[in-house]
């Protein structure tokens, strides 16, 4: 296969799609916009006599609380529409534009097809790029947890769903962004190339380190540089060779 990326680091030459997360991703706001999130989970949760603890552990465990629910049986099919709906009503004052996020995106979505993968609900991820004034960039589209049958991406299926519909057909000329480590575990396990996006755990403060990942970078802006199709700016990130 032809190079789609001969400035990239080495490791990433042979990409041919990409696959963006959307929330402390896409955009990282000191995980102001996940507390509203978990706190609207709680409160529909405790509907369900469901604790907001619980509700955070079940998402910790299973990879979206949604998925979580449905194990346990506590909600179906039916009522996972609801929850998404009801969710992510949710004031979305705290993500802001950000001018150098939109040139990064514009240098990475001219180069390769790109695709926000959310494990939340699309409209959801279309607020939040809309939010950031990125929504009007060519992406290809959001590949959100209905596409994938209302699994995590703790889950191999969502990941061949993601490539279904995207077209591709080579798991390792895929590229991943995540900021969640199980995620990109999952993702390197399945094949494709993985870049850990965040250096601080949410819940402790703590370092974020992955082995799986291929390249850790602070934030997305970071990208279109490890991909060779900007000028340096700052080591914002380092690929593991």
């Amino acid at each position: 296969r032809e190079m789609l990326l001969p400035a990239a680091q080495p490791r990433f030459r042979g990409i041919t799609h990409i696959f963006i997360d959307c929330d402390d991703c896409l955009y990282q706001n000191g995980w102001a916009t996940a507390r509203r999130i978990t706190q609207s989970i709680g409160a529909y949760t405790a509907t369900l006599g469901v604790s907001k603890d619980r509700a955070y552990q079940l998402y910790k465990e299973h990879g979206t609380c949604l998925k979580g629910l449905l194990v346990e049986r506590i909600l179906d099919e039916a009522g996972a529409e609801e929850f998404l709906t009801e969710v992510h009503k949710i004031d979305y004052s705290e993500i802001e534009p950000d001018a150098r996020l939109r040139e990064v995106l514009s240098a990475v979505l001219g180069v390769a097809p790109c695709w926000v993968f959310t494990a939340s609900a699309s409209e959801h991820a279309a607020r939040c790029m809309a939010k950031l004034g990125v929504g009007g960039l060519p992406w290809q589209g959001i590949i959100d947890t209905r596409a994938c049958s209302l699994e995590s991406k703790h889950a191999r299926s969502s990941f061949e769903a993601a490539m279904r519909i995207a077209g591709a057909t080579d798991p390792a000329a895929c590229l991943f962004c995540d900021d969640s480590v199980k995620n990109i575990q999952a993702a390197s396990a399945f094949g494709w190339r993985t870049v850990l996006v965040g250096r601080t755990d949410r819940d402790t403060g703590a370092e974020v380190r992955c082995a799986e990942a291929e390249a850790h970078l602070a934030s997305i802006h970071g990208l279109a540089e490890l991909l060779g199709v900007a000028p340096a700016e700052g080591a914002d990130g380092e690929a593991r060779e």
